[in-house]
């Protein structure tokens, strides 16, 4: 579908006679500008894509139309939206008094009814209308009032709380950073960062613990060395970065196998 969209609807969104386009899954609504496109035309266009592809349209009916869960209505103020119910639906739910678990009667409620009711864009009469409906259907069902109304409010709770969790990862956290303080002229540095999210923290380089405890160094550092041979009293200087003892092991190992890798071999 995004394939037939990128070749047969995206240049009616780039010349302006699609105004709006949106897909969900098969169901799409369009915007258009009826002074270049007509519905006709569209219909008909993407009708012959393919043979075993075929739209069927809905349009306005007395400036409403419903898209999915919702009814959208245009008048001279602007833009409302409600919420759609079939006319063949029944607001039939799993009766409180069935043998499921509880959280089988619940999600109706909880997943669908009232997460729609909270989550939606609609206006504050269709809400009190919706809500209304639901405690209808909640009745009718066997669950008492209270139940449902402790529903909508775990979900309005948690929604708040999960909102708030995604501001606070959004919000960028205060950085740490260290400066050495070696006289009261370092401040002059550090107050530059006031007005930022950076923090300062001041360290020493004159602590107890460096005047307490000594470097530890190796017994036998690299360096220049010479190695003097008993049976000819020719000796060879040579240099290494590495402990001393451990490059004279490797000449004598290099001198036993004959290897002329080691010049003192």
């Amino acid at each position: 579908m995004q394939y037939l969209e990128n070749i047969y609807i995206k240049h009616w969104l780039d010349s302006k006679e699609i105004l709006f386009y949106r897909r969900y899954v098969d169901d799409i609504l369009i915007l258009c500008d009826q002074r270049k496109i007509d519905e006709q035309m569209i219909l008909q266009k993407i009708n012959g894509v393919d043979k075993n592809l075929q739209f069927k349209m809905s349009t306005e009916v007395n400036n409403t139309i419903h898209y999915l869960d919702i009814l959208i209505r245009r008048d001279s103020k602007g833009i409302t939206i409600g919420l759609y119910r079939k006319a063949t639906e029944t607001g039939t739910v799993i009766h409180l008094t069935s043998n499921h678990p509880l959280e089988h009667k619940i999600s109706a409620f909880l997943l669908y009814y009232i997460n729609q009711l909270t989550t939606l864009p609609i206006t504050e009469s269709s809400k009190q209308k919706e809500w209304e409906t639901i405690l209808a259907i909640a009745r009718n069902s066997g669950y008492p009032v209270s139940m449902i109304n402790n529903l909508k409010t775990k979900l309005i709770n948690r929604e708040k709380t999960q909102k708030q969790q995604k501001q606070e990862t959004m919000t960028p956290r205060n950085k740490w950073i260290t400066f050495t303080y070696f006289s009261p002229m370092v401040r002059r540095v550090t107050n530059l960062f006031k007005q930022t999210r950076l923090k300062i923290v001041f360290c020493t380089n004159n602590m107890i613990q460096q005047q307490l405890t000594t470097k530890q160094t190796h017994s036998d550092p690299g360096g220049i060395y010479k190695l003097k041979c008993n049976t000819c009293n020719k000796a060879y200087v040579g240099q290494s970065s590495r402990t001393i003892g451990i490059r004279f092991k490797e000449h004598i190992r290099y001198i036993r196998s004959n290897n002329s890798t080691s010049a003192y071999a």
